[in-house]
């Protein structure tokens, strides 16, 4: 007996291994991804401005890189005793005015450099819902905590956000012509508006990711239909009932593994687990021949690794 309805998912056609590279860009849903492929050793840039939940100040950043343009004293204000940008997330916020530039002209470039170098991106979709800075007229990446006046809401349409993708995807082309791009719509619940209000923007941003992929601009990973389809169950949840869970993230994972990752790479990944595994071990008794033979069988295997995939780095 079934006891969930799973969500179909088609295997790439050109899925990722370890001789290539991926860019994960969007909601802090991007940044639960990113931490699996670096725990799993794949080489990644995830969210160099940190975590960014509409795509219109995705796409401005994407198009500050292409046309490598750098930050400047006029982006920054400082509130609350630190300097801050509506083009970042606070988590590149500064006491010092020129750490905060620094901050923002280091993630420019590593961003520029994950552009040329990446394979595969991935875009996640938090929100359609944004905040337009009053003075300035931008939507901001972070409203930074500056009082709600300075802002007007607004709900981007479908349209809005498809052309926001597809002139996203129209830069990644840019740097990379062969580059493989993934859309996905993040399980992250925003219910600050209400539930209403954020079913009809997860909605909002569904419809424009399936126009773009049904044009062959993208492929299409169902990460928020796993979670409210498959899994659907509170249980699955953080404790404040917006997060997914390690359980859900996990399980989401391997659904993207499945379909986004090489078979031909699951062997290795396997293999770096079990040295993750047994770096994270303790032992009782540091000094034996046991744990001393532990030791040497495991720098062999991380030599083998290293061997096959020079850009690992176990910190022994």
């Amino acid at each position: 007996m079934k006891w969930s309805t799973e969500v179909p998912i088609t295997p790439a056609d050109k899925p990722l291994d370890y001789s290539g590279a991926i860019l994960l860009l969007g909601s802090c849903f991007a940044a639960s991804m990113g931490e699996k492929l670096g725990y799993y050793q794949f080489r990644h840039c995830t969210n160099p401005f940190g975590v960014i939940y509409h795509p219109a100040p995705l796409l401005a950043l994407l198009q500050r890189a292409r046309d490598n343009r750098d930050f400047g004293e006029s982006d920054l204000f400082c509130h609350q005793g630190l300097w801050r940008s509506l083009w970042a997330h606070s988590s590149l916020a500064k006491p010092e005015k020129e750490d905060a530039l620094a901050a923002l002209n280091q993630a420019l470039h590593q961003l520029r450099a994950a552009l040329s170098s990446s394979t595969h991106v991935v875009l996640t979709l938090g929100s359609a819902r944004g905040y337009r800075h009053r003075e300035s007229g931008m939507l901001a990446a972070n409203c930074q905590k500056l009082p709600a006046s300075h802002f007007e809401r607004e709900l981007s349409t479908h349209s809005e956000v498809a052309g926001f993708v597809d002139a996203m995807l129209g830069i990644l082309r840019g740097f990379r012509p062969d580059i493989r791009c993934i859309l996905t719509v993040s399980p992250v619940r925003h219910i600050r508006d209400g539930l209403v209000a954020n079913q009809l923007s997860k909605a909002l941003l569904v419809a424009a990711a399936h126009e773009v992929c049904t044009s062959g601009g993208a492929g299409y990973f169902p990460a928020y239909e796993i979670l409210l389809d498959e899994l659907r169950d509170y249980r699955f949840y953080d404790r404040d009932l917006v997060h997914p869970n390690q359980v859900a993230v996990d399980y989401i994972w391997e659904r993207f593994a499945g379909a986004w990752i090489a078979p031909g790479a699951h062997s290795d990944m396997q293999e770096v687990e079990a040295v993750r595994k047994g770096l994270a071990h303790r032992p009782m008794h540091p000094d034996s021949e046991t744990y001393r033979s532990f030791r040497t069988s495991l720098e062999a295997r991380i030599a083998y690794l290293k061997e096959r995939h020079p850009h690992m780095d176990f910190e022994i």
